[in-house]
């Protein structure tokens, strides 16, 4: 039986407290994937994503720092992360909206500028089995650092989206999205039903502006 409309979730600060990539660097330096030095990393990607203005440009880098890794060292490393990490990250209250919107017959599909490799693991925890994330590149098993096509962020996000959405069969007004990034105001400005989860202090404002939904979880 067809769904009655898809809803859409970004992932990192929607769904669960932290970014999953937050967790993902941090066990792959205890396991020496990674060097020690990606550590500084951290907090300046979180400062300028969150209150910056990160662009397609700075994304077209894709993560050169994942360039030699084996597939399958990643895919380990992401399970083992979302195991002892992201797992008792996920926000009680978004576990149970995903599980009443099922139950209404709606489609859920994570839409989110992390990698594919990193919330797999959680897609299908909660058994959801679309993702829209940003792939890497893998040759003969071992990692490029790129991208296989444009990264999904922003307006290349929503584009994705409703591509997604036209390949089903449904309109934009049948569609939810769920986000806490002003970032990502393009697809909310495109659904039926944008709604703000937790959402940055600029999301905040034009939520509030034009009557859309606010969640904050705890």
């Amino acid at each position: 039986m067809k769904s009655t409309g898809i809803d859409f979730f970004d992932v990192d600060h929607t769904l669960t407290q932290r970014s999953s990539g937050r967790h993902f660097i941090l066990m792959g330096i205890k396991k020496r994937i990674f060097p020690a030095r990606y550590l500084f990393s951290i907090p300046f990607y979180y400062i300028y994503y969150r209150y910056g203005n990160i662009n397609i440009a700075f994304m077209e880098q894709g993560f050169p720092q994942l360039n030699g890794i084996r597939e399958n060292t990643l895919e380990n490393l992401s399970r083992e992360s979302f195991e002892k990490k992201l797992k008792n990250d996920i926000y009680p209250g978004a576990r149970v909206l995903i599980e009443s919107l099922k139950q209404k017959g709606r489609e859920i599909v994570f839409a989110t500028s992390s990698l594919n490799v990193i919330v797999k693991p959680l897609a299908e925890y909660l058994f959801v089995e679309n993702i829209i994330a940003n792939n890497l590149e893998f040759k003969d098993g071992i990692c490029t650092g790129v991208f296989t096509e444009a990264p999904i962020f922003g307006k290349s996000k929503r584009e994705k989206v409703l591509q997604f959405i036209k390949e089903k069969g449904y309109s934009s007004a049948d569609c939810s999205f769920y986000s806490d990034s002003i970032h990502d105001l393009p697809l909310l400005e495109s659904v039926g039903n944008p709604v703000a989860v937790n959402p940055d202090s600029r999301l905040r404002r034009i939520a509030k502006e034009r009557g859309w939904e606010i969640i904050n979880f705890k």
